[in-house]
């Protein structure tokens, strides 16, 4: 009886693991979705000269799919923070996450990558080499 314990103890351990399956959240379409959409709706700030740098969004995506609680958690600056501020929240309602077959709210964030044509050349071209 003392060696059966710790096995039932590991196997309903492990069942309510394997229950409490989790999907994250996504953009419709998937990430090359996201990717066209940014790429279409992302301006570079006016006025604004230089500046490459990363600027990452969190948000929460309710289980209804809206985006809620915008946050800039890693920024550049205010021009660079505000824009990619403005492109997630123009986005359609995401797919929410889901755990046990049910759509729940959850916490998210994204990187928005703000690069000249001239570093864009440059990585290409690494790239290619």
């Amino acid at each position: 009886m003392k060696k059966l314990l710790p096995i039932l103890i590991i196997l309903i351990c492990s069942i309510s693991v394997n229950a409490q399956k989790l999907t994250p959240p996504h953009f419709r379409g998937g990430d090359n979705a996201f990717h066209d959409f940014l790429n279409k709706n992302l301006k570079w700030p006016k006025n604004v000269s230089g500046g490459e740098g990363i600027v990452t969004i969190s948000f929460f995506v309710e289980n209804d799919g809206r985006l809620t609680d915008l946050k800039v958690v890693k920024g550049m600056t205010e021009p660079f923070n505000k824009e990619a501020l403005r492109v997630i929240a123009l986005s359609e309602r995401w797919v929410p996450a889901m755990r046990d077959g049910h759509f729940i709210k959850s916490k998210y964030s994204v990187p928005i990558q703000f690069y000249t044509m001239e570093a864009v050349q440059v990585l290409d071209s690494a790239k290619a080499n």
